[in-house]
């Protein structure tokens, strides 16, 4: 946790305005604050609760929020 603070806070500059902008629209938009937070546990405790690179590649929904993705119930 105290990584990515430092990242958010002294990182490059393009890397920490994005991050910046993605938890102002978390704040924001709580239903997919929400709906990351679920997706990110399912997934967490599939892979026994541990980050592993099998489940990063499992987020889809968090990989689709970071690249400004619309879900795609959204784009209907």
């Amino acid at each position: 946790m105290a990584k990515g603070f430092v990242f958010l806070v002294a990182g490059y500059e393009t890397s920490s305005t994005t991050w910046t902008f993605i938890l102002y629209v978390l704040a924001r938009h709580p239903e997919i604050q929400q709906s990351l937070r679920e997706e990110i546990l399912q997934v967490l405790s599939k892979h026994d609760n541990k980050l592993t690179y099998d489940g990063i590649q499992g987020v889809v929904y968090l990989d689709r929020v970071v690249s400004g993705e619309k879900r795609k119930e959204d784009k209907q």
